[in-house]
């Protein structure tokens, strides 16, 4: 549930569920690592869910809350979604990751992700509805956040679809 004091942070209702933060692999993270959510029903009898694999991202702390709360808190609530994570030359790219680099940039109107799987590793390629100037800054930030060169290409104004529900940016080639 959302956190009363309105901190940006949701709570687990601990004698209701028991949680858990597990890598990829499955394994246990430390504390305030982001990881995937994963629930135990302790009060359901008909249906018990366990170890329940929400498939999403989380930051999980247990610590006092503004709201005067001791108990697992998630930080920033759901953070994404691990199942559209996707693995780039070794290095596991989110969506949410490109679009929190690409919004740092003010002149990008809109923009659009192309995985290319043709090949036996997958590449990236952004295009965006910018200035031609901001290609080469954007794509040394995007090599900054995640040591891979995106490169990064400048489209016509208007040329790339626009979304007025959930925006699919990834295009798989």
């Amino acid at each position: 549930y959302e956190c009363p004091a309105q901190a940006g942070v949701l709570h687990i209702i601990e004698n209701a569920y028991f949680a858990e933060v597990i890598n990829a692999n499955g394994a246990p993270i430390s504390e305030g690592e982001i990881g995937e959510l994963v629930l135990t029903n302790l009060v359901r009898d008909g249906m018990p869910l366990l170890r329940y694999r929400t498939g999403d991202l989380v930051q999980a702390k247990t610590a006092q809350c503004a709201c005067g709360r001791y108990e697992i808190s998630l930080i920033g609530g759901i953070l994404g979604r691990a199942d559209d994570m996707i693995i780039v030359r070794g290095v596991n790219i989110f969506p949410g990751a490109i679009d929190e680099v690409v919004r740092k940039f003010a002149d990008v109107v809109e923009y659009c992700v192309e995985v290319d799987a043709r090949c036996a590793l997958p590449e990236l390629r952004l295009k965006i509805e910018a200035p031609s100037t901001v290609a080469l800054p954007l794509e040394d930030a995007l090599r900054a956040a995640f040591a891979l060169r995106i490169p990064v290409e400048i489209a016509p104004p208007n040329s790339l679809p626009r979304f007025e529900m959930k925006a699919k940016r990834w295009v798989k080639i």
